[in-house]
């Protein structure tokens, strides 16, 4: 007599329409495509979380390239050496040496994710390692050619 437990069950909360024997009705394609739709974005934030780990962890830090062009058969038409600093932070008193003995160039300070080319001297071109260092030689990357 006027309780909640009183009121008239024959409707349903979900669509209005009156239940088949007591039993509360669900409407099961909405909801199903609602929770296929929440797994579907998860499972799509997940695999480009993977992706982008996957790329960005191996390439983490100071990185060297070593670039060759020629037009011939052994015959070097130009070589440059890419420096790339993939950190979050900036990279100090960063130099390059091409082999044991050449000339120390010093390129100065690169920012995070920065990029830059370096062309070795003439004398310097027959070189069989690039090394470079940087953060007062805390950092040292070396590529064989």
């Amino acid at each position: 007599m006027g309780r909640w437990d009183d009121v008239d069950d024959r409707f349903s909360r979900f669509d209005g329409r009156a239940k088949k024997d007591g039993a509360a009705r669900r409407i099961p394609g909405k909801w199903t495509r609602i929770r296929v739709a929440k797994l579907a974005i998860k499972v799509g934030i997940l695999i480009v979380a993977i992706v982008f780990l996957s790329i960005f962890i191996p390439r983490y830090g100071l990185n060297t390239e070593i670039i060759q062009r020629s037009e011939g058969v052994e015959t070097i038409q130009t070589i440059s050496i890419k420096l790339s600093n993939n950190n979050f932070e900036t990279i100090n008193d960063v130099t390059v040496q091409f082999g044991d003995k050449g000339r120390i160039q010093h390129i100065g300070n690169m920012a995070p994710f920065s990029s830059v080319m370096i062309t070795p001297d003439s004398q310097d071109m027959d070189f069989s390692k690039v090394i470079v260092k940087a953060n007062n030689g805390k950092m040292e990357s070396v590529k064989f050619r």
